[in-house]
């Protein structure tokens, strides 16, 4: 029925967040989930064998990728490699990440055979306040601080909104993507005051969330030697909501 409300939650699921990967995690991946959509948020070393374990890749529908720093970005040419010598019809779905991810990943896949990324997917090049749809899910991109062109999104479904920073140092737009949603999952790159601030510490994501008003803070990607206790502590400090750290196969629902 036109108009009809979206029904059904948003599915945030974590599949790594790790600086590299380990035996028991990759480098940040996360799927998205709502109304039948499958969207695909970063993809690191690792990500793509660990996104199997919870959905077919023929039934992705975008990929949507923060920066094009390794440990979200590398398994890009891999994913390229399943769409370009699967057995299976694939479709041509959206991949929206920084400006030159496409060439980026054909100077890395270059051979004899075809390795145009137009040929395999819509290449979709993001930009400040850009919006995306995938059926009634709604992401918007904003530009982030990272000392390269990265952005963090907003996904909306209905009257459901969760936020994600991908790696950012403080800036204003992090609370405006921020506000409004019910959870912001935030990276604690840092444990270290930076100049120029190119992560988040934990306290700087405790303010954040703060300063948008969200309901809950789901701290990610958190610096090598953080340890979780500690930074929900520090976040705690700036934070007065419920704290918690993404751990690998967690998924919230809003």
């Amino acid at each position: 029925m036109p108009g009809k409300k979206p029904e059904g939650p948003i599915i945030w699921t974590t599949l790594g967040s790790a600086p590299y990967p380990t035996a028991d995690e990759p480098c940040s991946g996360y799927l998205l989930q709502a109304g039948g959509a499958n969207v695909l948020v970063d993809i690191g070393g690792g990500v793509l064998g660990t996104l199997q374990r919870y959905i077919r890749l023929e039934d992705l529908h975008a990929v949507w990728i923060s920066h094009l720093h390794a440990d979200h970005f590398a398994d890009m040419p891999l994913l390229y490699y399943a769409f370009a010598f699967s057995e299976k019809r694939m479709r041509k779905i959206p991949v929206l990440a920084p400006v030159g991810w496409a060439t980026r990943v054909e100077a890395f896949v270059k051979s004899a055979v075809d390795h145009d990324m137009k040929n395999f997917f819509q290449v979709v090049e993001l930009k400040d306040r850009g919006i995306a749809e995938i059926g009634d899910l709604r992401i918007q991109a904003r530009a982030v601080e990272h000392g390269v062109p990265a952005f963090g999104l907003t996904a909306r479904y209905g009257d459901r909104r969760l936020a994600y920073t991908g790696d950012s140092g403080p800036c204003e737009n992090l609370v405006t993507l921020a506000k409004g949603a019910r959870v912001l999952v935030a990276e604690a790159g840092t444990d270290v005051i930076e100049i120029p601030s190119v992560h988040l510490s934990p306290e700087d994501a405790g303010t954040t969330a703060a300063h948008a008003g969200v309901s809950r803070l789901v701290l990610t990607h958190l610096a090598p030697g953080l340890g979780e206790d500690e930074a929900i502590e520090r976040a705690g400090s700036t934070f007065n909501g419920p704290i918690e750290v993404a751990k690998p196969g967690m998924s919230i629902q809003i």
